[in-house]
């Protein structure tokens, strides 16, 4: 899943190189391991094919994330509903 348009989570204008792993504006969700809630966030930036930024959970590896499904996205972040193309 992906928004339409990933700047309207954005602070800032990022640079970004491409990536063959996730693309800007995918919507990823990052697992806690713990008794923490899992997140999910937009894709701003990327880093590399193994680094990205997301609007909730700042800088992370390609290793603590995957694309989110609707479901989860549903029960999360609803807000973003509208966003997605």
């Amino acid at each position: 899943m992906k928004v339409k348009d990933e700047k309207k989570f954005a602070y800032f204008d990022y640079e970004s190189v491409h990536s063959t792993k996730f693309r800007l504006g995918d919507i990823v969700i990052k697992e806690s391991h713990n008794e923490e809630p899992d997140e999910i966030g937009v894709i701003l930036q990327i880093h590399s094919e193994d680094e990205y930024r997301t609007d909730m959970f700042g800088n992370c590896s390609v290793n603590e994330i995957r694309l989110a499904n609707i479901d989860e996205i549903k029960q999360q972040r609803p807000e973003l509903l509208p966003e997605i193309e």
